[in-house]
């Protein structure tokens, strides 16, 4: 509600969203939205007062109503509501109260909980990705082996669309053979998510996208499309300022570049016409050794063999 003393906005913490989840909260008729990190100790309906005095800018924010959070272990989800650009988020009801935005419920700790820390160095600062062998052991592998032989070096996130996507991983170092597609987890593309950018079964690469929104309404119905693991909470603020000023690119109908030059042209071709785009200027893991040195299998086979094993 708006009162001579400025806007009021309660919130209600929705089930399925921990302490830590990124909440995005629609304000002034949902033609803003402010985001709410759920505070630790609040667990579902819990309600959270939301305040902007008037002539200022900034939202102060108290405890209201206090359900304790029950501590079950499970890894805190990210939350956010702005979608790829093809929609629009969720909105609050005119009264201003607050309609809770549609959360994930938490994934059941998957066994083993093996995690390693790959770290993006980019021009905007580094980006902590911790990689989760058991949602996607093959796409993980792949990462890992990408960041440890150097290949994810110097690429441009040529594809950045704000409240979607930011794609990276073109012009190839070499040409990586394609992997098999990964059993499907149920894990969901929420804001920090990480995975392969692919075109078909069995068709994943060396591109890879990290979600900058809530794209668990448009990603993960296809066999490919499966998170390998997300941004670390510390590097949010980061993955953030990647620049999205050319929106998607040029083959589908964006500002952005055209790959094919990419691909033939390389870096030059981006300085020259798209001079704001962000980098990745080295990919490292921090904890991985590398699991021995034979070649990946080729993408033929790896279809055939994927194949097989579908039988």
């Amino acid at each position: 509600m708006t009162t001579t003393q400025g806007t009021q906005v309660t919130l209600t913490i929705p089930e399925g969203a921990p302490p830590g989840t990124l909440l995005s909260v629609p304000v002034h008729g949902g033609a803003d939205q402010i985001k709410v990190r759920v505070p630790a100790g609040m667990g579902a309906g819990s309600t959270l007062i939301l305040t902007k005095p008037e002539g200022s800018e900034e939202w102060g924010m108290q405890a209201g109503t206090v359900v304790e959070a029950e501590d079950d272990g499970a890894q805190a989800a990210h939350d956010v509501g702005a979608p790829n650009g093809h929609g629009h988020p969720p909105q609050a009801a005119a009264s201003g109260s607050y309609q809770p935005v549609e959360v994930a419920s938490p994934q059941a700790p998957l066994e083993p909980a093996t995690a390693f820390t790959v770290r993006l160095d980019t021009t905007v600062g580094a980006i902590d990705i911790i990689v989760r062998p058991d949602w996607a052991p093959l796409g993980t592998r792949r990462f890992l082996e990408l960041a440890h032989s150097g290949d994810l070096t110097e690429l441009a996130f040529y594809r950045a669309i704000k409240g979607c996507i930011v794609q990276f991983g073109l012009p190839a170092k070499r040409p990586w053979p394609c992997i098999p597609d990964d059993p499907p987890t149920g894990v969901p593309f929420l804001l920090g998510a990480v995975s392969f950018a692919a075109i078909g079964e069995h068709s994943r690469r060396s591109t890879l996208f990290i979600c900058i929104g809530d794209m668990s309404h448009m990603l993960g119905q296809k066999s490919w499309e499966t998170p390998i693991g997300a941004v670390s909470e510390a590097s949010l603020d980061v993955l953030e300022s990647i620049d999205t000023t050319y929106g998607d690119i040029a083959e589908f109908g964006g500002s952005g570049p055209d790959t094919t030059r990419i691909n033939a042209e390389g870096n030059p071709y981006l300085f020259a016409n798209f001079p704001r785009l962000s980098y990745v200027r080295s990919a490292a893991p921090l904890d991985w050794p590398p699991l021995g040195g034979a070649a990946p299998e080729a993408c033929g086979e790896a279809q055939q063999q994927a194949a097989q094993a579908a039988q």
